[in-house]
């Protein structure tokens, strides 16, 4: 290694962050294409040549109840990362979301005096703010995804900026991309409906059954329609055919080009998170669904600052698109909502329109450079 360069590690948990920390990668790599990067993530962030220290596949966990299974898995991987993290040859941490861990790492990162650097921090607008001075005090700079969260976190003493959502980058090749369903295998003339039932294994058990019911509904009253199912990874299509076993429905599983795909939907099911940001942003309306164990939900509830949790409506400032949150996830409320979709061509369009509107709310200069600008500034001697 050159003498002075330094490691940058990159954490991330799961993979709407590993798709941001992927284009960082690559930005940084353009601007310090020498520097060694190593971390936590998945195939995608390795094939930026980020040397892997673990895979985060057994530690991408959502929920109180799923946590405590997975408690041993996650303790490891903790371990490991504080480890190799504050070991004197990294210049710089990346924390890419994942805040529970994240927030972990760079607690003890920034006691051996290594800076770090946060994108996409936790939703502490929404979720428990007084979090907001930890940030202040184990960060050097912040990189947040939505304009209203610049104000707030640096009243909190933040040193942060918002330069643009990432998804306006992964997105903006697909804003009048001509919509292909042939090309997954759809039927031509049907109306595609999508089935997003999240990016983590217990949301796929707890959303895809009912959603598979509602299906099921769907199809006997609309006969034109054919179902999407975009996998968030592919790791995932076994548990998507375990949950579709002996089911009969005109539905095709997606494992590429999920941005297409979503072109060319009607309106979709969509388990609340980055997903959800993504369908609206190519105008496509989804009814917005949650459920997870009792425990952490009531807990949720007593933490939560805010009255809708579908990231379209939290930027928009108003409930415009149905949110079916613990006991209204049911298959029938999602049936029921959709075939209202499905049967107003006119209101349809409507929301069409207010979820493309989001896309001048969240654009700036660019998020990535952002990121790298204060990987630059704050550690730029760590790397030659």
């Amino acid at each position: 290694m050159t003498p002075g360069r330094k490691t940058l590690f990159i954490v991330c948990g799961e993979p709407s962050g590993e798709t941001y920390a992927v284009r960082v990668a690559r930005a940084f790599r353009k601007r310090f294409p020498e520097v060694p990067m190593e971390g936590i993530g998945s195939v995608r962030l390795a094939s930026e040549g980020v040397r892997l220290l673990l895979d985060y596949g057994e530690i991408s966990v959502v929920g109180l109840t799923e946590v405590a299974r997975h408690l041993p898995a996650i303790v490891r991987a903790l371990r490991a990362a504080v480890q190799r993290a504050t070991r004197p040859d990294v210049g710089a941490l990346l924390l890419v979301d994942f805040p529970e861990f994240n927030f972990r790492v760079g607690k003890k990162g920034n006691e051996h005096g290594i800076p770090v650097i946060y994108y996409i921090p936790p939703q502490l607008w929404a979720w428990r703010a007084g979090r907001a001075g930890e940030l202040a005090r184990f960060t050097r700079g912040v990189v947040v995804p939505f304009p209203f969260e610049e104000p707030i976190l640096r009243a909190k003493g933040v040193n942060v900026r918002f330069a643009g959502h990432p998804l306006l980058d992964e997105l903006g090749p697909y804003w009048d991309a001509v919509a292909d369903p042939g090309r997954f295998g759809i039927p031509e003339g049907k109306r595609v409906v999508g089935l997003l039932p999240g990016s983590r294994p217990g949301e796929i058990r707890r959303h895809f059954p009912p959603m598979v019911a509602a299906a099921r509904r769907i199809a006997g009253r609309f006969p034109d329609v054919h179902f999407a199912v975009p996998l968030a990874a592919p790791g995932f299509r076994d548990a998507i055919q375990d949950i579709l076993t002996g089911v009969e429905l005109p539905l095709t599983i997606v494992e590429n080009e999920r941005f297409l795909l979503f072109r060319g939907m009607t309106a979709a099911i969509c388990a609340s998170g980055t997903a959800t940001l993504e369908l609206a942003l190519l105008g496509v309306p989804a009814v917005i669904v949650y459920r997870t164990s009792s425990m952490t939900y009531r807990i949720s509830r007593k933490l939560a600052s805010v009255t809708c949790i579908g990231l379209p409506n939290i930027v928009a400032g108003r409930k415009f698109l149905p949110e079916l949150i613990q006991d209204a996830c049911r298959s029938e409320t999602m049936a029921g909502e959709i075939e209202g979709l499905l049967a107003d061509d006119k209101r349809r369009e409507e929301l069409g329109e207010q979820c493309r509107a989001l896309r001048e709310v969240l654009a700036g200069t660019g998020p990535s450079e952002a990121v790298v600008e204060m990987l630059a500034q704050e550690a730029g001697e760590a790397w030659g």
